[in-house]
């Protein structure tokens, strides 16, 4: 029997809430913390940092798809009146009992919200900033979404974007699981050598459905089909896009070397890589955008 709706919502909201409360139990939902974690070294703290730098104190923020929460925390100690919202309530808790215990601290404020993205309601020109990390893939109903978060939006108002946009292409798959079978990674190599014979053919389908997390959730790649870039550029003057390397990404996520190894080797495979990419070698998916809300 197809599950309704709501058992969707509930899988996705046990699904996040159990990532939350693994990582929570990893490292405190704080950027200072995530930082440091490998994949934030070597793909996303230029981005990040970037986003956090235009945050002025007294501006309102937005961050669709929270988790934890810290990236809206971050922002509030900016010195934004931050709000996160998520899908996941154990996401939710955990972020608002580790705010209580810094809030002191904060210059800003952090609320903290369970929300259904695709049916959001927000108030019309509300905030300066408005960030989705890794959630616009996610939703079904994208349009209506783009859609509200451009009401939602002062005039001249920012819309931060890191997300993927489309599918793998094979070529990405073939290089991804090269490297992958190659490379010492949380799966023995006895494992990789007997996959490979048994799925032939079949190798690099599999290898993008890794890399897209296919079936990880039940939304997860459900605004696949949709083009996000192209939907924004309906509502938005696109000021910066930053094209992530192909490969990267999911190479980081999969070695399995310590970070004193693993931290340069990486740092020179996404230079090699984001080089392929721009002469058209690789097809990347991953795109951080900037995109500004008309003054008028």
């Amino acid at each position: 029997m197809e599950a309704t709706y709501q058992q969707q919502l509930d899988g996705e909201s046990a699904l996040w809430g159990a990532v939350a409360a693994q990582q929570a139990a990893e490292c405190p939902p704080e950027w200072r913390y995530h930082r440091q974690q490998r994949q934030n070294v070597i793909m996303h703290t230029t981005d990040i940092d970037g986003l956090l730098a235009c945050i002025q104190p007294g501006m309102t923020a937005l961050e669709l798809g929270c988790n934890a929460g810290w990236l809206t925390l971050a922002m509030a100690q900016q010195g934004a009146d931050a709000l996160g919202l998520d899908i996941s309530a154990p996401a939710i808790d955990i972020a608002r009992a580790y705010y209580d215990t810094i809030r002191a601290c904060v210059p800003g404020t952090a609320r903290y919200e369970v929300a259904d993205l695709n049916t959001l309601q927000l108030l019309p020109e509300t905030y300066d900033v408005i960030a989705a990390k890794g959630v616009l893939h996610h939703l079904p109903d994208l349009d209506r979404v783009i859609a509200q978060v451009q009401c939602a939006l002062k005039p001249g108002g920012l819309l931060w974007v890191s997300d993927t946009n489309g599918d793998e292409s094979t070529t990405t798959a073939l290089v991804a699981g090269a490297l992958t079978l190659l490379l010492p990674t949380h799966v023995p190599y006895r494992d990789k050598l007997s996959g490979l014979l048994r799925f032939r053919g079949q190798a690099a389908n599999r290898v993008k459905a890794s890399i897209q997390a296919d079936g990880l959730s039940p939304f997860e790649g459900a605004g696949r089909e949709h083009n996000w870039l192209s939907m924004i550029e309906q509502y938005f003057t696109l000021e910066q896009r930053f094209d992530h390397p192909a490969v990267t990404g999911y190479v980081t996520a999969q070695l399995a070397l310590p970070d004193r190894v693993a931290i340069p080797f990486l740092r020179v495979l996404y230079k090699a890589d984001r080089a392929l990419v721009k002469r058209g070698l690789l097809h990347n998916t991953g795109v951080v955008l900037w995109a500004r809300k008309p003054a008028s």
